[in-house]
């Protein structure tokens, strides 16, 4: 589709309302973030400013606040340079195409999983210290894709090499594997700790017929399949990814069918949102990953479109940020989403080996909801911006 995307109101919904005032409906769509970026680019003599959206007069509601790769962008300053002396950095222990991305229970910890380069990240975002996690020879997985944080702090990584779930320990000691007997190429993983269970996106392979969910208890033992291949209610097309709500429903990424279902916590399909298309709200072209903030909106990972649309809890779009450019604070390929109790926001870029992370502010429950409008047509979207001059990794 390219960069040039477009700003203005929503195609096809409200026009003038609190969201359009506070949440922004002119932060949907790459324009303002290609905005955002360039308006924050430096210029002689000043520090530059860091990406936010949507842009002034609006109110600032997601604001970048860095990306890293290795420790070295954790630990910055003379401590990192005099460490450095002593303790060399692991080369093994660097984001490379990251698919995965998990917090454990206390949040301090992040989990990134990189299936090409065979190692999962342990991430002390409290003590800024990266290394590689579970690493005794033949209890790790050859292609770790997803990973899954329980309460007590186990970790439980998808192999889609080995089509198996290997569970370890908080410090990385080597627990079970299981499904082996079931599985086919197992990618996304989320986990419901309330009900004590995992669900599994398994069988998304290009020439099988099985896309379908998993669902485990977290001692290994299967419970049910969800859904099978199709277009229909409840079938799914190269399922990528899910999540879990605070209330049960999975929320489940269904990419070639270009939308996002939910189900109940006993796997009845309880609702759907968006449909194909290119930079216009609403619309998915390779959506990836999906996560909800505290307050229920819905945010939805777009590799393909470079960026990641907010949906409020009634699945109406509200805005979108990031964009398809290599300056910092923007995506080439993002995959993974996972959004904390305090609603900071990681994003995995496969194409930059990074993970970004963004804060949610000045934001109230309220903000997520649009009152009434009369029927009417919307204007057209318009405006093509061009692509931010700052660089970045």
């Amino acid at each position: 589709m390219g960069e040039a995307l477009v700003a203005g109101r929503l195609a096809g919904g409200p026009t003038e309302h609190r969201m359009h005032r506070n949440f922004s409906h002119r932060a949907t769509l790459l324009a303002l973030a290609l905005l955002g970026a360039a308006s924050g680019c430096a210029t002689a003599g000043k520090p530059q400013e860091l990406p936010r959206w949507p842009l002034p007069p609006e109110k600032a509601r997601v604001k970048f606040v860095r990306s890293f790769y290795n420790e070295d962008q954790l630990r910055k300053g003379f401590a990192l340079g005099a460490m450095r002396l002593f303790v060399p950095a692991s080369p093994d222990a660097e984001v490379k195409q990251p698919t995965g991305l998990a917090l454990s229970p206390d949040e301090k910890i992040l989990f990134v999983s990189c299936a090409s380069a065979s190692r999962v990240l342990r991430v002390d975002l409290a003590k800024g210290r990266m290394g590689v996690f579970a690493t005794e020879e033949g209890k790790r997985p050859s292609s770790p894709f997803g990973v899954a944080v329980d309460g007590a702090g186990n970790v439980f990584v998808s192999d889609t090499a080995q089509n198996a779930i290997w569970v370890y320990g908080p410090g990385g000691e080597f627990l079970r594997r299981f499904g082996t007997d079931r599985l086919d190429r197992p990618a996304g993983l989320a986990l419901d700790r309330r009900r004590q269970l995992l669900y599994v996106v398994a069988g998304s392979g290009v020439r099988s017929e099985a896309h379908r969910v998993e669902v485990f208890s977290l001692g290994g033992d299967h419970v049910r399949t969800i859904g099978k291949r199709g277009a229909g209610p409840g079938e799914f097309n190269f399922p990528a990814n899910l999540t879990v709500a605070k209330d049960g429903s999975l929320y489940v990424v269904d990419m070639l069918n270009f939308r996002v279902q939910i189900f109940d916590p006993e796997g009845q399909l309880a609702g759907m949102f968006g449909t194909i298309g290119a930079g216009q709200p609403g619309t998915f072209d390779k959506a990836k990953s999906v996560a909800l903030d505290t307050f229920g909106n819905v945010y939805v990972v777009d590799s393909q479109q470079g960026w990641v649309q907010v949906f409020n809890p009634k699945f109406q779009p509200l805005m979108a940020f990031g964009g398809r450019f290599k300056a910092t604070g923007y995506f080439l390929l993002p995959t993974d989403i996972v959004i904390d109790s305090k609603n900071t926001i990681y994003v995995a870029d496969f194409a930059k080996g990074t993970v970004n992370e963004y804060q949610l502010v000045d934001t109230t429950a309220e903000d997520s909801f649009l009152p009434a409008e009369p029927a009417g047509p919307a204007a057209p979207p318009s405006g093509t911006p061009g692509p931010p001059s700052s660089p970045g990794r």
